[in-house]
């Protein structure tokens, strides 16, 4: 610029060659200048790296190292034409050209940071952006004026002066670049986070206000070990780089829980000077976790000892989530359970499948809770029954997302509700023979007898005598096996529910044989192997075999009536037959003489006996078929009762449990 004044006032004298040839250096330093600025007042900081200085550095050398080397005039040359004012101008060689491109780059670089800046800060005032306009397009346009011949005066470099003041009233005078450095002071002190700069030692050199505050010592935490401040945990932080910690401190005897996030400070050569620490504080959120962990242990506790499981399904029912406890409801290892709802359904009976389908399709489109009771198949052939409730949760925008509920073991329940049904059925049954069938054998005795008084006076009143004194046995007869099922069914009643113990099959046996054998003598009554074990029952056994023996005398109408009870044990399973001489039952029969009050066409019985036979096996966990009889032709019911297992005494033997 200097060697511009002294052209413009004595164009007779030159500058000296050295004052002309520097203006190449001189203009590469104030470009660069002006974008280092740039980087410094836009916040970033973090460009001006050792690296970047040192490439920017090499123009300026090379500039230096050219005007100032003899041997390479050649790169920079002038000329004195007569319309130019300075009385020179650089020639344009490619060196030259190099020099201005360079040059232009940076200088754009420069103005479009700065721009941008100005126009994400939404600066209103149209003065400031005048003076920015200005201060850049003031160098543009002289260097493009001059470039076009338009003026024969070369004023970049004053150009440049009018830039540097403009810029340096518009930062100390408007203040436009210091709005940077105040917002981010503001949003320093505005801050609830703890924020600490640190030297290199830890110590304290800087705290913002929430840190004074929440410490109550402004003035002395300056200088104070950050150590001593948020405790010992801080010195697991790094000494370099970022890193994350979450530490816990007493304040004020309060307990309090702080993340701490670490941001090294380094100088333009990456040289360590210090850390930066912005310290949350999580205490609350601390607190709620650890309530939120409470509450799912106790949750967890809860499901474990109710067996609940919780699942979670989305919408379209394509994918299916089951926890560990869901698992074990369906007998899945953990982690076997496939997330699918074929999973599932591999459980299910189709007819289960389609009330859950059914139930599932209502509650997205309806309501939004869902639930079903339903019966799976496990792996061992057992059933198990289950309660499944859930609700439709919404997604972010507001739309059903997903379905999430538990589901829980109910099979003692439905067992408790069966066994209650199959009390009031029989109850209902008992007061059926009670009021209607013992009372009508009743009545019938009363109006038999009433008939034999009035007519023992009359001549022919022999005959009918033997009539109405067989009629009456008959009803006595009849009443006698009432009370007597009806006696049974109140001992089925109130053994629902009690727990079963060893039974003496061969012994029970021998009992009912021998007291079956009163009721027709003529009927013959003969065991073959029966076998001499334990089977887990109750005191009912006799009563399941009673009637058993009972059924096959009655309704024997053959002329050598013989019945034969025999047994096996097979697969940990006692198996007894009783097997007649008598009709038989038909095989389409056979499965309706075990529906309580059934009779067959013909049949003079009480339609219960064989009813209480198939409750009481079914209470034992066994099973009962009809058959025929190969040898003698008859029915054969088979009785398979589980064996009681054997447990060692203290002295050593063993014992049926």
């Amino acid at each position: 610029m200097l060697a511009d004044i002294i052209q413009i006032w004595t164009p007779t004298n030159p500058a000296p060659p050295i004052g002309t040839v520097l203006r190449l250096p001189g203009a590469d330093i104030t470009i660069i200048g002006l974008l280092l600025f740039a980087f410094e007042y836009t916040g970033r900081e973090d460009l001006i790296r050792k690296r970047v200085l040192a490439l920017l550095s090499i123009k300026p050398i090379v500039s230096l190292v050219v005007v100032l080397t003899p041997t390479l005039d050649e790169l920079v040359q002038f000329t004195t034409p007569e319309t130019v004012v300075q009385g020179y101008q650089f020639v344009t060689t490619p060196f030259f050209v190099f020099h201005i491109t360079y040059n232009w780059i940076l200088t754009g670089l420069a103005i479009a940071i700065l721009v941008r800046m100005t126009f994400q800060l939404e600066y209103q005032k149209y003065r400031q952006l005048s003076i920015l306009f200005i201060a850049f397009l003031i160098p543009i346009g002289a260097n493009v004026l001059l470039r076009l011949n338009v003026t024969r005066l070369d004023l970049t470099t004053a150009a440049f002066f009018v830039t540097a003041t403009a810029l340096m009233y518009a930062t100390f005078r408007l203040q436009i670049f210091n709005k940077l450095p105040v917002a981010r002071r503001a949003v320093l002190e505005k801050m609830d986070e703890l924020v600490f700069v640190l030297d290199e030692t830890g110590t304290i050199v800087m705290a913002n206000s929430a840190a004074s505050e929440l410490f109550n010592h402004k003035s002395t935490l300056v200088g104070t070990q950050i150590s001593s401040i948020l405790g010992e945990d801080t010195t697991t932080l790094s000494n370099t780089g970022e890193r994350q910690v979450d530490i816990a401190t007493s304040i004020d005897g309060e307990l309090r829980y702080f993340t701490v996030s670490q941001t090294t400070l380094t100088d333009y050569y990456e040289r360590v000077g210090g850390h930066l620490l912005v310290c949350r504080d999580v205490t609350e959120r601390k607190r709620r976790e650890r309530e939120v962990e409470a509450l799912n242990t106790r949750l967890e506790l809860a499901l474990d000892e109710t067996n609940t499981g919780v699942w979670e399904a989305t919408l379209d029912a394509e994918v299916l989530f089951f926890d560990e406890a869901s698992e074990r409801l369906y007998r899945y290892a953990p982690g076997e359970f496939p997330n699918t709802v074929e999973g599932f359904t591999d459980r299910l009976s189709d007819a289960d499948f389609e009330d859950i389908e059914r139930r599932f399709q209502k509650a997205v489109d309806g309501d939004g809770e869902y639930s079903a009771d339903f019966r799976v198949t496990l792996p061992d052939g057992s059933h198990r029954w289950i309660q499944a409730r859930g609700v439709v949760q919404d997604d972010e925008d507001g739309s059903p997302g997903r379905m999430v509920g538990i589901q829980t073991d109910i099979t003692a329940l439905k067992r408790h509700e069966q066994r209650l049904e199959n009390q009031n059925s029989r109850l209902m049954l008992l007061n059926k023979l009670v009021r209607h069938d013992i009372r009508n054998q009743a009545n019938l005795i009363t109006t038999l007898t009433s008939r034999l008084n009035t007519d023992l006076s009359s001549a022919t009143a022999t005959g009918e005598y033997i009539t109405y004194v067989d009629q009456i046995a008959a009803s006595s007869d009849q009443i006698i096996d009432l009370t007597q099922q009806a006696r049974d069914l109140m001992s089925v009643i109130s053994s629902i529910g009690e727990s079963l113990s060893p039974m003496g099959l061969s012994e029970t046996l021998d009992r009912e044989i021998a007291s079956a054998s009163m009721i027709d003598m003529e009927t013959t009554i003969r065991t073959d192997g029966v076998p001499d074990v334990d089977v887990v029952a109750n005191e009912l056994l006799g009563a399941l075999f009673r009637n058993l023996l009972t059924n096959a005398i009655k309704h024997n109408d053959s002329e050598a009536p013989e019945v034969v009870v025999s047994g096996t044990v097979d697969d940990e399973m006692a198996c007894v037959t009783i097997a007649d001489n008598g009709p038989g039952i038909p095989v389409s029969d056979r499965e309706a003489v075990f529906i309580e009050g059934k009779t067959l066409p013909g049949s003079d019985g009480t339609g219960f006996g064989l009813s209480l036979v198939k409750t009481l096996v079914e209470q034992y966990g066994g099973s009962v078929e009809i058959g025929e009889a190969e040898d003698l032709g008859g029915a054969a019911f088979t009785v398979r009762l589980p064996l009681a297992e054997p447990t060692a005494t203290d002295d050593g033997t063993a014992t049926d449990t």
